[in-house]
């Protein structure tokens, strides 16, 4: 956190107070707007770096940026951060009102990810993946989304 001479807070540029991430307990990540600090947690391979991902999505409106990190996330080597990065990828489909050819490219793979989402955990990864199609096709006009999610079922 940046500080002024006089000890005050020096706003970001909307203005907003910079936010003290709480990394360890993840408490407060759902603040996380900066794509620098979702990069630095994940270069520090930080356990909430997902969390923080969600939260950058709701948060900055920079889509290209938005969506390079859920890309990243998308490959985590880590199957809670792979779960989180695609309910990111819904969140950007709503709010953002698109998603791009990597995201899809990493998606469809995913959907054949049998990775449980967390140690003795029944769900794995490739369910969240089912459930991100099947917002992507509620979110996004047909004409933006390649013929396979247009034509997915969950069977």
């Amino acid at each position: 956190m940046i500080y002024a001479a006089a000890g005050d807070p020096v706003p970001d540029r909307d203005g907003a107070e910079p936010v003290d991430l709480d990394w360890e307990r993840g408490g407060n990540l759902n603040r996380c707007r900066e794509v620098g600090d979702v990069d630095a947690a994940f270069d520090r391979s930080e356990e909430h770096v997902g969390v923080a991902l969600i939260a950058l999505v709701h948060n900055n409106t920079d889509t290209d940026a938005v969506l390079s990190r859920v890309a990243r996330g998308l490959r985590s080597s880590n199957p809670e951060t792979r779960r989180q990065s695609l309910l990111a990828l819904m969140h950007a489909a709503r709010l953002h009102g698109r998603v791009d050819s990597i995201t899809l490219e990493l998606l469809h793979g995913l959907l054949h990810d049998c990775t449980p989402v967390s140690v003795g955990s029944p769900y794995q990864v490739r369910g969240t993946a089912a459930q991100t199609v099947g917002d992507l096709q509620a979110f996004l006009p047909p004409e933006q989304l390649p013929a396979w999610v247009n034509h997915f079922t969950d069977t």
